[in-house]
């Protein structure tokens, strides 16, 4: 049940980044239709902005909705500091704005940020072992779970196409992602000392052995087995040298899922920047965009394609958006799995699970689903009828007006 038209002030972010001001709309359109007022913040033009945002708000209730500390990052048009150059005040503590932000990657990636945050913040995190983190290592910050949501554009909402135009789709398989050189983040372990650089290597193939396991779980041990009088604070602050670790063990994965599958000969459109900077050769079954694409674009992608390909980024008890993106564009979602999904999806219905444990059958998999067009269909017929159900973005700023 949405609230009747309010008189509070709802405030986005937009040209901080380009995917989180995409999902910045698609929230602001339900907030639109339910009578609030938008305000956004251009970080194109911030000393401004935040100018405008004064003259907007006098004195009324106002809600900041953020996407990772996107505004609460110390900016410096937004902060005020003291003598020892840390964090004071800010324009939202000043104005009163209520600040509710949303983090889409884990919490290790918010340290600096978190050491010093906006009283009465409200935090919200799209796995709940990421919201487990939280409640360790941060008590005092509020935080829920809110999934992540599919994209559409603001004017789009169709039903399934009937099964001889869906048929005629020109992608067996899209894949929207970036692809980050393994050998950039290779070069930054390898700047360690020997003794530190041989131990996230051994923390990597921990992961390539487990990729079950979230980033904390699998960590701690090799953390404690190390220093076995370390405190939670002594543990969160090694947690944030593991940007890399994550970095590389997700890339891994990524991009060996794409390469079993181009080898096998399977027909990938792949929407991302760098693809062909990876160390094999493409082969022309694959066709790669070769510079970094705006979301609408892999929106469109997804429109086009029979099958959409995710690769989960270390979510183990969440989804990417990519899954619910292409149930939306009526493409079956082919996706590594998670307890949050297999909790809430059963497979062949309206998804397609494969495991990161067995990688070498995947090919297969998707082999027999495009020899069955007709089964691929229903699948994706039922994803879409079910995300337009629950899992828009309209469905996520109904949970996010909670709080406000």
């Amino acid at each position: 049940m949405v609230k009747s038209k309010q008189s509070k002030l709802i405030i986005f972010c937009e040209h901080a980044v380009e995917t989180l001001t995409y999902f910045s709309r698609q929230l602001a359109q339900a907030f639109l239709e339910w009578g609030y007022e938008i305000f956004w913040m251009d970080f194109d033009m911030l000393s401004l902005g935040a100018w405008k945002l004064a003259q907007a708000v006098k004195g009324r209730e106002a809600v900041l909705v953020t996407f990772n500390f996107i505004g609460l990052s110390w900016e410096e048009e937004l902060w005020e500091f003291d003598e020892q150059g840390m964090p004071s005040t800010c324009i939202w503590e000043r104005l009163g704005v209520q600040c509710l932000n949303i983090l889409v990657d884990h919490p290790i990636y918010y340290y600096k940020a978190l050491l010093k945050t906006v009283p009465g913040m409200q935090t919200f995190a799209v796995d709940k072992d990421h919201v487990a983190y939280m409640h360790r290592f941060y008590p005092q910050i509020p935080c829920e779970f809110l999934p992540l949501a599919g994209n559409k554009e603001l004017t789009q909402d169709t039903d399934m196409e009937p099964y001889a135009e869906w048929e005629k789709r020109p992608y067996p398989l899209v894949f929207t992602a970036n692809y980050v050189p393994l050998f950039n983040i290779e070069n930054q372990l390898d700047q360690l000392e020997p003794e530190y650089r041989d131990f996230y290597y051994e923390i990597i193939n921990g992961f390539i052995r487990n990729p079950d396991q979230d980033l904390l779980s699998l960590i701690e041990p090799y953390m404690r087995r190390e220093i076995p009088e370390l405190t939670d604070q002594g543990l969160l602050e090694a947690m944030n040298t593991m940007q890399a670790v994550d970095l590389w063990i997700r890339t891994y994965f990524r991009e060996r899922t794409v390469r079993i599958l181009a080898q096998s000969g399977i027909l990938i459109r792949i929407y991302g920047q760098d693809w062909e900077r990876v160390s094999w050769k493409i082969p022309k079954n694959v066709s790669v965009s070769k510079k970094a694409v705006d979301s609408a674009c892999c929106v469109n992608a997804m429109a086009n394609a029979k099958l959409g390909l995710n690769v989960m980024p270390w979510f183990k008890d969440g989804a990417h958006d990519r899954v619910f993106t292409a149930m939306l564009q009526g493409a079956a979602p082919l996706t590594d799995d998670s307890r949050y999904l297999r909790e809430n999806f059963k497979d062949r219905d309206t998804l397609i699970f494969y495991s990161l444990k067995e990688l070498e059958k995947l090919p297969d998999i998707v082999t027999g689903l495009l020899k069955e067009p007709e089964t691929v269909y229903e699948i994706a017929s039922r994803a879409k009828e079910m995300a337009r159900q629950f899992h828009t973005w309209k469905h996520r700023a109904e949970l996010l007006q909670f709080n406000i």
